[in-house]
Order: C-alpha cells, then structure tokens, then sequence
C-alpha cells in the first residue's frame, strides 16, 4: 500500500512539472487603452452621477511597476435649469502590479489636474487632485486584455469637501514585450 501510493505520489508530481505553462513578467511593455467609466462626484455639499471616457497609457518600467498617464472627462446632469458638472482631468503616477498572470491585478497611486466646470461653478475650477486606483486586467491573448479599474480621487485645498469616484471597464492593446 506504501509502495502504490508513493508511486502515485510521483507520478502527480511529473505530471505538474511536465504540463505547467510558463508565466511572464514584461519590461518595457507598453499599454495603450481606452476607459468607459461610471463615477459619482460630491461637490460642495451634493452628489452626482454620471458617465464619461478616457484614455490611458502605461510603461513597463520594472516586471512589478508600471509608469501612467491617465486622461479622462466625465459628465454629471444634474437639473433642467443647470447645466450638468464636466469633470476633465489629467493625470501621471505610477502602479505596482503583479503582471506576471493571465489574471493581473495592480494598484497605484497618480497626481493630476482637473478642470471641473457647469453646476454653479460658472467657467469652472482648477484644482490638483490626487488618485489611489486598484484594478484587475485580463490577458485573453499576449496583445489584448480587458479590466475593471476603481478610482478614488480628492483635491488639494478642499480634501473633504470634494470627493471624486469612478469605475471604469477598460480595454487594452499591448505591445513591446
């Protein structure tokens, strides 16, 4: 009986190590991408919904860390007598990830300018704001992955008075591996 289950033992334990997939991490790897995104924003004491785009682009800068550069604009309607709040924003950071699964999850942090206009800003706002981001990508081949990503952003000068969310579904092309 020992015998037998040794010998099954082992032949588990070469059939792992004979059929196992190679798994990658990629340097010098770029993303380009485009965001279709959901976000609610609080802004002086109330809170809208709404939609938007945006376009992304990351470098490998190491197998665990991605350089970004983020841009996007969302559109919160908010009355028929107001007009609705435009969030524009443009942002660069970085992303620790872990790229070396077909699954890849990341988190980063980024720092940007917004413009924020409509609602009763008049011509808008500009402010410096700040990202804390967490996502996870699917890599479906070695070009193509798909995501979902969750952004919180806060501005400088006003911390907890404006708060800015957003969930975007993104797609990616990736090349340079």
């Amino acid at each position: 009986m020992r015998r037998r289950l040794s010998s099954s033992f082992a032949l588990v334990v070469l059939c792992i190590a004979t059929t196992t997939t190679t798994a990658h991490g990629f340097e010098r790897q770029w993303h380009a991408g485009a965001d279709a995104t959901w976000a609610a924003v609080t802004w002086h004491d109330s809170t809208y919904g709404g939609y938007g785009a945006g376009a992304h682009l990351a470098y490998g800068l190491r197998d665990d860390f991605n350089a970004l550069l983020e841009v996007g604009a969302t559109s919160h309607p908010v009355w028929v007598d107001r007009p609705s709040l435009l969030v524009a924003s443009g942002s660069v950071g970085v992303a620790y990830t872990l790229d070396v699964l077909e699954w890849v999850p990341y988190f980063g942090l980024l720092v940007g300018g917004y413009h924020v206009s409509g609602a009763e800003l008049g011509q808008g706002e500009l402010k410096l704001g700040f990202q804390g981001t967490a996502g996870m990508d699917y890599r479906f081949s070695r070009d193509f992955a798909v995501g979902a990503q969750l952004r919180y952003h806060t501005f400088a000068g006003d911390p907890f008075t404006a708060h800015y969310m957003t969930v975007s579904a993104r797609f990616e092309y990736l090349w340079g591996w």
